[in-house]
């Protein structure tokens, strides 16, 4: 698993590097060089799909052992926390199936987004019953605070997450405070959506997601400067913040706002370059395509 995310994360980064290469008129050697990035992300793909179908292999014969496991010892808080966490990867990994290497629709998608649902349903479950275990109460916590979220379950998230903070050596507090604060900014409670984002920024700095958020919260209070500075400040903390791709989309729609239209086609044109096919990369594209027939309807007029 590992391996893989380490792959996905170089992905990432050269994807972003080749997109700003390109945006700054690149002579023939550093065209060169993105042709050998480019080769360099398609032999690192073909090796992601091949450790994913090993790795899968791998999570269904633990998620065996474990299911085994779990009849000699039902109420065992350990096996239920663990089988928490496999199926919370499976649905993950649906998910990023169908909207981040894909932008899945109608069937397609219908299924693997039924298939994710399942998955998390069943994730909460065992999470909620691996939290009788003291130890490990605030982790199970949080982990069903996104789950709710994803459900759209927003009041169920909070508490939750109000859970997860009730331990106060949990080391984890600020990912429990930025879950807090997102499912607030979806409950249109901005100011409470605020409150806990920074103090998520305050527990730790350098979370970007927190970070990421609050730009969201700003931007919907008609912030937009302050949104700019969060979503910049995201993406120079650079990798992995620099891979989040809303951050581009947001960005540029912020840009926008501001009538700085050269610098929002640049944010899209990133966008577009991480994670090609994700639904992100198509509203980017969509953005950029409207963009650019404007640019060319006023060159058009002004001639």
């Amino acid at each position: 698993m590992q391996k893989i995310e380490s792959l996905q994360i170089e992905n990432t980064r050269t994807e972003v590097e080749i997109a700003t290469t390109l945006q700054q008129h690149p002579d023939e050697q550093a065209l060169m060089d993105v042709r050998i990035k480019k080769q360099r992300i398609q032999k690192n793909q073909d090796t992601i799909r091949e450790e994913t179908e090993m790795s899968g292999r791998y999570i269904n014969a633990a998620l065996e052992e474990l299911k085994k496991s779990l009849v000699a010892d039902p109420a065992y808080s350990g096996t239920h926390f663990l089988l928490g966490l496999i199926y919370l990867k499976k649905a993950t990994s649906e998910l990023d199936i169908s909207t981040r290497m894909q932008c899945m629709t109608g069937e397609s998608l219908a299924e693997h987004r039924d298939s994710a649902n399942s998955l998390l349903t069943q994730a909460r479950r065992h999470f909620v019953k691996a939290a009788t275990d003291r130890q490990m109460a605030s982790k199970c916590h949080n982990n069903i605070a996104a789950i709710d979220i994803h459900f759209g379950n927003h009041e169920d998230a909070i508490s939750a997450a109000k859970m997860a903070l009730t331990d106060l050596v949990y080391q984890e507090g600020h990912v429990a405070r930025s879950n807090m604060g997102w499912a607030y900014f979806h409950l249109k409670k901005y100011e409470n959506a605020l409150s806990q984002l920074m103090q998520a920024l305050l527990m730790e700095g350098k979370y970007c997601v927190a970070r990421y958020r609050l730009g969201r919260v700003y931007m919907e209070q008609d912030r937009t400067e302050e949104a700019i500075a969060e979503f910049e400040k995201t993406l120079r903390q650079g990798h992995p913040c620099n891979s989040i791709q809303e951050v581009y989309l947001y960005l540029g729609l912020s840009y926008i706002k501001v009538n700085r239209a050269q610098d929002a086609l640049s944010q899209f044109e990133t966008c577009m370059q991480v994670a090609a096919g994700s639904c992100v990369a198509a509203e980017c594209r969509h953005y950029f395509n409207l963009l650019q027939e404007e640019k060319t309807e006023t060159a058009f007029q002004i001639n």
